[in-house]
């Protein structure tokens, strides 16, 4: 059916959102599924239950309009999602998938966005001020979304960045320590509507160092390298920890823009002077740390001594067994 008026071109546009969404909402579990990244499955899982509720809105509009709900095949969501789907596939370190698959999302989210902004507008044009408030509510948390999976794909890419590094340094070095990799890790607290997450570790330099995709979260690196002595131990107790963190100089961070909601502190950190980033990494205190490491039943998992004997930096949040 031709657009011959505005209001048969907003139902057009309204009838493409839809179609979208339902794409989406059938792809987002398989998205999830293949992100090695906790923190960032998570992400993906928590904005199943939001798709669904943006269907619902525009459920309402189609009521409004007098119209029945129906999809017009949207061929630009069918692009983006094919093109994630080749991401997915892609074999390559996993730390760098992770980095893609977060990319391939954000161009999701600025496809909706530009979607639900040029229907807001035709919407407000037309005098219809509740459907405009739908479009609008639905482009917020499409906005945040957004915003989540920025913050994500900077640490993500600065994980795999250090990763890799560090696993030329061990192949230079001909140590025998396989490129097992630990699993950051996030899961849903259900305490004061908090999006639980945490971190992944930070390299013996200092930097943040990836975790990886162990399914299962390890307990380090394994046992031992070409000398035989343990690189790698977990901690759970507080003042353990601390102890470790403050003699290496490291205070407790989160990063910024992961908290879903006022009181959540969001993905947290162990922050290392001269490599944190100002842009990235708030303080918080060890009372807020630890609440989101309990609640999480986090362990983590630290490294003494580098190979050579220095003292080391390297840690990393897993989940205990």
């Amino acid at each position: 059916m031709p657009n011959s008026t505005p209001a048969d071109l907003f139902l057009s546009e309204v009838k493409d959102l839809y179609d979208a969404e339902k794409q989406l909402l059938r792809a987002l579990p398989r998205i999830a599924k293949n992100a090695a990244n906790d923190e960032l499955a998570n992400a993906f899982r928590t904005h199943v239950q939001e798709t669904k509720g943006q269907i619902g809105r525009l459920e309402q509009i189609f009521e409004q309009l007098g119209q029945r709900a129906k999809s017009k095949p949207c061929k630009g969501m069918k692009g983006l999602l094919e093109e994630g789907q080749e991401v997915m596939e892609e074999k390559g370190r996993e730390e760098v998938t992770d980095c893609a698959i977060a990319g391939a999302g954000r161009k999701v989210e600025h496809y909706e966005m530009a979607g639900y902004i040029a229907a807001q507008e035709m919407a407000k044009a037309l005098g219809m001020k509740e459907a405009a408030q739908l479009l609008n509510e639905t482009l917020e948390e499409e906005k945040e979304m957004d915003r989540r999976l920025k913050a994500l794909s900077s640490q993500l890419i600065k994980e795999a960045k250090t990763a890799g590094m560090g696993m030329e340094e061990e192949e230079g070095q001909g140590q025998s320590r396989g490129r097992g990799r630990g699993r950051s890790s996030s899961a849903s607290n259900g305490k004061n509507g908090k999006s639980a997450s945490a971190s992944s570790g930070r390299s013996s330099n200092g930097r943040k160092a990836s975790n990886g995709n162990g399914r299962k979260a390890s307990a380090g690196r394994g046992s031992g390298n070409a000398g035989g002595s343990k690189l790698s131990h977990m901690l759970t107790d507080h003042d353990e920890i601390k102890q470790w963190a403050e003699e290496r100089g490291a205070h407790p961070a989160c990063v910024k823009g992961t908290g879903r909601k006022k009181n959540d502190t969001g993905m947290i950190r162990l922050d290392f002077p001269g490599f944190s980033g100002e842009e990235s990494l708030q303080e918080i205190s060890w009372d807020e740390f630890f609440d989101q490491f309990d609640e999480n039943g986090l362990a983590l998992v630290v490294q003494e001594k580098t190979s050579g004997g220095a003292r080391s930096n390297f840690n990393k949040l897993v989940r205990r067994q």
